[in-house]
Formats: C-alpha cells, structure tokens, sequence
C-alpha cells in the first residue's frame, strides 16, 4: 500500500493517508463504489416519499381516505420506517436473502410504518389506512424506490464513473486493466435503479448483499466482489463509500484500501478516536477522485496526491 506521513495539527498528530497516483504501478486493479450515500441519495426524507404515495392512493378512493392519508406525519413516517426496517433485518438479514423474496421482506417494512405512524399522527388512523396500503405498496416498491421518482445521483457521481470509463476505453495496452463495480447492502431491484439512473453502463458488475447473504462490512462481501472482478488475490482494491462501518471498516479489514468520501460533520460525528484506529483516505466528494487515481490529464494527478485523514 501507499500510504505515508504524519503532519501535526495543534498538539495531536493525525496521520495522512496518501495514494500515490503516479502511475500504473500505483492504481488499484479494482474500485468499488457503495450506492445510497455515495452514488445515489432520495429525492426527498422517506416520510415524505411514504406519505406522497398514500395520499395519491387515498385520492382514488374517497375524500374521507385522501383527509386522513394528508393527516400522516412526515416525522412520524421517517422515524417508524427505521424501526420496521432494523426489525425486518433483524428477523431476516439481507433483505431475506434464502429465506423469502425482496418484495415479500418490504411488504412487513410497509405495512408497519404505515401503522405505526398512524398511531402517531392526529387525525390518521390504521383502520383508515389500511385499504390504501396494497396500493401504496406498489407505488413505492415497483416505481418510487427504483426510479428517479425516489433517487437522484450525488453531485459529481455521474461525471467520475464518466471518467473511469473514459479512461478505460482509451487505455494504453502497455496499461493494466481497472475494474469497476458495486458493492451495496441493497436488494436484487439495484441494477434496474442504476439502469434507470443512467450508470449501470458504467460498472462492470453489481453486488448486492442479498445476492451475496452477507452485508458489508464482512470480508465475505469484499471477498466476493473480488471474484467477480477476477483480480488477482494480491491486487490492489479500493472501496468508495460514506458509511464509517460499514465501507471504511469493512473494506480495511478485507485487507482494501478504504476511501471515506463524507462532508467534515458526518466525519466528526464519527470521532478521532474511531477515525484513527482504521487506515482509511478521506474525500468531500467523488469530484477529485478520477486524480487520485491518475487518470486523465489532471495537473494535481501527476505527482503524490494525498488526502487528509
């Protein structure tokens, strides 16, 4: 790995984690990307895409439906969806991986967001509720959360899996191959979504945890992607995500190099104690990576190009 110094600053010394782009002989045989929070994020909070899809499927059936689906809190939707969603997982990991279809593990995620905001929601009822949710059902499974409906690619994604794949169809021959792919705690609809976000092109395969039965960070995961891409055992592999524990944790402990692309708050709600204790680099956003990887004719990707940790 290439990884080199330490700089003071103020009386505590922080480590610098530098990729060296210099060259061939530097660039990893293999860059995976994470999806929500690194490639893609929701066009809106989950209450409001919940509530958006009730309220359109009250509206084909009564006022009396239409009042009370108006009456569901945002909030109490976004907070109830977390619980349903840790509770499903819990009872069956990986989105039911060997255990029940994609579809049929969201069906219990749905239905119990929707009751438990109920409850929590003035003017709202579970009893009201209930007749829409087949239909809501299918608005957020089938459409919303796998299309531009619910997603939007983060700002600069789009223009660096651009310029990897620029880069690769005029590779040199003298120039070593670089795979590309996703690794995601996601369910089977992910290559469809990419599909339809316009990047699938990009990425030469799509890894989901489901497909896999584990979920990052476990180095089985890592372990797989590495097949997929047919890299060698000792290649160097780089995985980009936004999550601490799951991206940076798990692709340092499969022995990857880790890149931590968060905004300085989500970084210091990790802490330096945890930030130090896994060798990782750390990026704002993709916009520089295509230079960290010497790709290209950037100035900044001619030399040693390190980022602060």
């Amino acid at each position: 790995r290439h990884w080199a110094y330490m700089h003071m600053h103020g009386r505590r010394a922080i480590s610098c984690a530098c990729m060296l782009a210099g060259g061939a002989s530097t660039r990893p045989a293999l860059v995976t990307f994470d999806c929500t929070g690194t490639l893609f994020e929701p066009v809106a909070r989950i209450g409001v895409l919940y509530k958006r899809a009730a309220v359109a499927e009250a509206w084909k059936a009564s006022l009396a439906r239409a009042v009370a689906a108006e009456a569901l809190d945002e909030d109490a939707l976004s907070a109830a969806f977390r619980s349903a969603f840790a509770e499903a997982d819990r009872e069956r990991p990986c989105f039911g991986a060997g255990a029940c279809s994609s579809e049929d593990w969201w069906h219990p995620v749905v239905e119990r967001t929707f009751a438990a905001a109920a409850a929590e929601s003035a003017g709202c009822s579970e009893d009201a509720l209930r007749p829409l949710l087949p239909g809501a059902f299918r608005t957020l499974y089938h459409e919303t959360f796998v299309s531009r409906a619910g997603w939007r690619l983060r700002p600069h994604a789009a223009d660096t899996l651009s310029a990897l794949s620029a880069w690769r169809e005029a590779r040199p021959a003298s120039e070593p191959d670089l795979k590309v792919g996703v690794v995601s705690n996601w369910d089977d609809r992910l290559p469809l979504l990419l599909e339809r976000l316009g990047v699938r092109r990009h990425v030469d395969f799509v890894l989901t945890s489901r497909e896999a039965g584990v979920e990052k960070p476990s180095a089985e995961l890592f372990a797989r992607a590495r097949g997929l891409a047919g890299v060698a055992a000792d290649a160097r592999c780089l995985h980009v995500g936004d999550s601490f524990s799951r991206d940076v944790v798990g692709a340092a402990g499969a022995g990857w190099e880790a890149l931590f692309v968060c905004s300085a708050e989500q970084r210091a709600a990790v802490g330096g104690e945890a930030l130090a204790a896994v060798e990782h680099a750390h990026l704002e956003s993709l916009a520089r990576l295509p230079a960290l990887l010497s790709l290209g004719e950037q100035p900044e990707a001619r030399g040693a190009f390190c980022i602060p940790r």
